[in-house]
């Protein structure tokens, strides 16, 4: 009778100690999969001006970050008109914080800001991944922000676009389109320093006889398919572009795609400064070269 008794109260141990284990396994696993939801990233720091932070990372907050669902952005001694806006991992502007007098307001679609600053939406399984290409783009702009900056010359807007290269032939009239008519010289600086397959990458020079109305067909021996900086000098600076110069087999689809996103751009509307506009071109064209090399 005794033994029974001693096995009953030691099974009974066992159902308490394991019902204990399995509450506290309940809660570890509810915790993890709640950090791990918060994690999720839901977007991207589109556009930015001031020293802004989201709570969870170190440091301040730079252009092409992700950022992670039910994070609140700070900025916590703004200056007039710093702003932050955030896109989210399909390119479509989701916040717009703007500063005035010293307090920073959530804006709604029309521009007016009065909100106070809510937390970024949580993650949608749907969405919680950025495309192929937005990933590159990102990757490229937190890597190195700076290196896609536009730098403006008085008087010439610049340009962003990719380019047919046909042999050593390039066709470049959408640069001196309501330019005089004379000879341009023309200056091709490496951006990537390498072609799309690998092979380095050379500055090279050459000059187009301009004709309105005609095309601006440039021969430059010794071109390859690769990123350029295009400059078009007549005594000063008249025109700069970042091309992406592609052969035929990789032209079409590059062009699609490189539209697609400037399409988008566009949609950003006065969100974005036309710089940072420029800038998210710049890295598209990059992450063109090396997601086709």
């Amino acid at each position: 009778m005794a033994l029974k008794l001693t096995r009953e109260c030691l099974c009974k141990h066992k159902r308490i100690r394991l019902a204990r284990y399995l509450i506290i396994l309940w809660g570890l696993l509810t915790i993890s999969s709640s950090s791990v939801f918060a994690q999720q990233k839901v977007g991207f720091v589109l556009e930015i001006h001031g020293k802004w932070t989201d709570g969870n990372t170190q440091g301040f907050l730079k252009l092409g970050q992700l950022l992670s669902g039910g994070v609140v952005l700070a900025n916590a001694a703004p200056v007039e008109d710093d702003r932050i806006v955030i896109a989210n991992l399909h390119g479509e502007v989701i916040k717009a914080v703007r500063c005035k007098d010293g307090v920073c307001r959530e804006c709604i679609e029309s521009g007016a800001c009065y909100d106070p600053i809510h937390p970024l939406p949580k993650a949608e399984e749907s969405a919680s991944k950025a495309s192929t290409m937005l990933n590159a783009v990102l990757e490229l702009f937190s890597e190195k922000p700076e290196r896609y900056s536009v730098h403006r010359v008085r008087g010439v807007e610049p340009e962003t676009r990719v380019v047919r290269l046909e042999g050593n032939t390039v066709e470049l009239g959408f640069l001196l389109e309501g330019k005089a008519k004379g000879r341009y010289e023309v200056q091709f600086v490496p951006i990537s320093g390498k072609t799309n397959n690998g092979a380095e990458l050379q500055s090279l020079q050459g000059e187009i006889n301009w004709n309105p109305g005609e095309r601006a067909v440039l021969t430059v021996k010794g071109i390859q398919p690769g990123l350029y900086e295009v400059q078009i000098d007549r005594d000063a600076p008249i025109a700069t572009a970042w091309i992406l110069l592609c052969a035929d087999a990789e032209f079409e689809h590059s062009v699609a795609s490189f539209q697609e996103f400037a399409r988008q751009s566009e949609g950003w509307g006065k969100n974005v400064t036309q710089a940072t506009k420029h800038a998210y071109l710049r890295s598209r064209l990059r992450a063109l070269l090396l997601f086709t090399g």
